[in-house]
């Protein structure tokens, strides 16, 4: 099983937002159907809160997700960045492995889409368990956290990002002056043998760089589909694995006129990127907007299913 630790300890209780009636009688994928039109709004860009104070310090960015809702989100600085991408250059093991994988550090495009996503279905997680699968610094996760989410399992093959958004959920929870949904974390690869976490929504964003990775995640994607899940929920920028991702979809059960991407207004980084890590030049965010990308949306549900 995956290794697990609370987000927040013992300092924060469960006590979640006051469920919506209606909402609570409603099957989940119902529920995102209702509720479409709420993610195609455009968010405003993440914005940087503070910047490290520190060599190997994070960077606090905080991102919207929702009109009034607003989460910190902690990046590697770039000393941490450079130190990630030295280690993977050095790394021996065969590509897609977590030794070389320098990318979860840092906040993706897709997140803030996927999160808003998660928002959006008003009360609809209350009673309901999320898994994150790759999770990266965790925005969706905390989305789903701050969103009364039963129980938030973020999971990631490396710890480094989930211990920047153990971090960040305690952030977040002093922003929003409220408790969260306790996030717990776990290590835990899409690649393996295990068997998915159980849960009734999953959630993934920016996972598509790599074919291997893609595969793998296509292939979970359905494993939970036919586990019965409620509600599976897919972010993308149009990376290179996303065609192999959808014929593992589609291989695993997924009618293929479901497998398809919806386009979303995104944004770029506000913040500094390695530039082995992004196209985002190092000056980024050093006074200069981020930049719009269109990202892609993908929910399925098991009527998605052959």
């Amino acid at each position: 099983s995956s290794r697990c630790r609370g987000a927040q300890g013992d300092i924060f209780c469960s006590r979640t937002c006051q469920p919506d009636p209606v909402a609570m009688r409603l099957p989940v994928a119902l529920l995102a159907a209702l509720y479409a039109p709420a993610w195609a709004l455009p968010l405003p860009p993440p914005t940087v809160r503070s910047r490290a104070a520190h060599r190997g310090d994070a960077n606090e960015l905080i991102v919207h997700v929702a009109p009034g809702l607003s989460l910190i989100v902690l990046e590697a600085d770039m000393s941490t960045q450079e130190a990630l991408v030295d280690a993977a250059l050095e790394a021996t093991e065969a590509p897609g492995t977590a030794s070389e994988d320098p990318y979860g550090v840092v906040l993706w495009p897709a997140a803030q889409v996927v999160a808003a996503a998660v928002v959006a279905l008003p009360g609809s997680l209350v009673g309901r368990r999320v898994v994150e699968l790759g999770a990266g610094t965790g925005l969706c996760s905390l989305a789903a956290a701050a969103h009364g989410a039963a129980s938030v399992l973020a999971t990631d093959y490396r710890p480094e990002p989930l211990a920047l958004l153990r971090r960040a959920a305690e952030a977040s929870a002093g922003l929003l002056g409220r408790p969260l949904t306790p996030i717990e974390t776990g290590l835990f690869d899409i690649k393996s043998e295990m068997p998915l976490p159980p849960a009734d929504v999953y959630i993934a964003a920016d996972l598509l760089y790599l074919q291997s990775t893609s595969v793998a995640l296509g292939r979970r994607c359905a494993e939970a589909l036919r586990a019965g899940c409620e509600l599976v929920l897919v972010g993308d920028t149009g990376r290179p694995g996303r065609s192999a991702f959808l014929e593992a979809l589609v291989e695993g059960g997924v009618r293929p006129d479901r497998a398809v991407f919806e386009a979303v207004e995104g944004w770029g980084a506000p913040t500094p990127r390695h530039e082995l890590i992004s196209s985002a030049p190092e000056g980024a965010g050093e006074g200069a907007a981020p930049a719009g990308v269109s990202v892609g949306l993908l929910r399925l549900t098991p009527a998605d299913l052959g």
